[in-house]
């Protein structure tokens, strides 16, 4: 439950749904587990883990969807 005293983001989940969530897909075989936040779909989640997996073949800056230099590629990529 969550506590007066934490500032949770709007779009977070419990420490209980997460950890539900994760035995369910442990059981389920999963092997990487991607936990929602009730604010991004999975789709979009898949979508930044490629763009981050590219930050080291295409050898971008980390993070680079952040990066005044790639945010306008990422984007629109991610649009795309």
């Amino acid at each position: 439950m969550r506590g007066p005293d934490i500032a949770w983001p709007a779009g977070a989940w419990t420490p209980e749904q997460t950890v539900t969530f994760l035995f369910d897909r442990v059981e389920a075989g999963d092997f990487y587990i991607l936990c929602p936040d009730n604010e991004v779909d999975r789709q979009t989640d898949e979508k930044r883990i490629a763009w981050a997996a590219g930050d080291i073949t295409e050898n971008r800056p980390p993070l680079s969807r952040w990066h005044p230099d790639y945010g306008t590629a990422f984007r629109e990529w991610l649009e795309a």
